[in-house]
């Protein structure tokens, strides 16, 4: 049973490295009953259980960009709601992301062929977003294009408060409007020195930072320290899998 609690859920905050304690980029969005999934790395299947939902109840996956470790759990998701004897899929599935989201799954059907993929009692629906918002149902979702990877930032209003989550990411004046003054950010800090995380904070303002997509150890007191020197008023914090915020 989804919980109908308003919440964004890090599911995986690693990279590609394989880890004990970190899953691949991943960032489940609960708005009510609806729950929107960013990015779908490797082991975040497995997250989605932990954090109390089945994969045949999520109905919306948007991908940020096509890295393998933003992308990978994607092929598994499919085949277990094509496959599935105790929880097979009923619902479509709308997957969105940039131009080249159609191949990528085209890609996974040439392959392994359409009946491992999906089923006829429902659709895949594939969503190549050209434009700088999208809609699901009643929600609304900025989807900007980060550069210089091709990357894109998912950014939503709830309740008269704006939240952002970005995939791979650097530090640039696209990426300092992105987060301006939101409520509550979540970054990819992996690619990002200490001090470029620090100007970031101080530049956009969001009011709470979190650090995520790891490649190395960060000390969020040692950020937030830097960060208040170059004027930050918000608070810093490193993520880690399963960490939730209610909106």
């Amino acid at each position: 049973m989804i919980s109908r609690m308003s919440s964004i859920i890090l599911l995986g905050t690693g990279t590609c490295e394989i880890e004990h304690e970190r899953r691949a980029s991943s960032v489940l969005i609960q708005l009510d009953d609806m729950p929107v999934l960013f990015d779908c790395g490797h082991g975040v299947i497995q997250r989605l259980l932990e954090a109390g939902i089945q994969h045949n109840e999520l109905n919306h996956i948007v991908l940020s960009h096509f890295h393998p470790d933003h992308v990978s759990d994607l092929l598994p998701f499919l085949h277990a709601g094509a496959w599935s004897r105790r929880n097979p899929r009923t619902t479509d599935l709308h997957i969105y992301g940039p131009p080249g989201i159609q191949r990528l799954i085209d890609g996974f059907v040439n392959i392994f062929g359409a009946s491992s993929l999906r089923q006829p009692s429902y659709d895949v629906l594939v969503h190549e977003v050209t434009a700088e918002r999208f809609s699901t149902g009643p929600y609304d979702f900025d989807f900007i294009s980060l550069p210089p990877s091709g990357n894109h930032g998912l950014r939503f209003n709830w309740k008269g408060r704006q939240y952002a989550i970005t995939g791979d990411s650097n530090f640039h004046e696209e990426e300092i409007a992105f987060l301006r003054n939101v409520e509550l950010a979540i970054i990819d800090a992996g690619h990002l020195e200490d001090g470029e995380i620090a100007q970031l904070a101080a530049a956009s303002q969001a009011k709470t930072l979190v650090c995520s997509h790891l490649y190395r150890k960060i000390d969020a007191s040692h950020l937030q320290a830097l960060a208040e020197q170059v004027g930050y008023e918000g608070s810093i914090l490193v993520g880690r899998d399963l960490m939730s915020f209610v909106l």
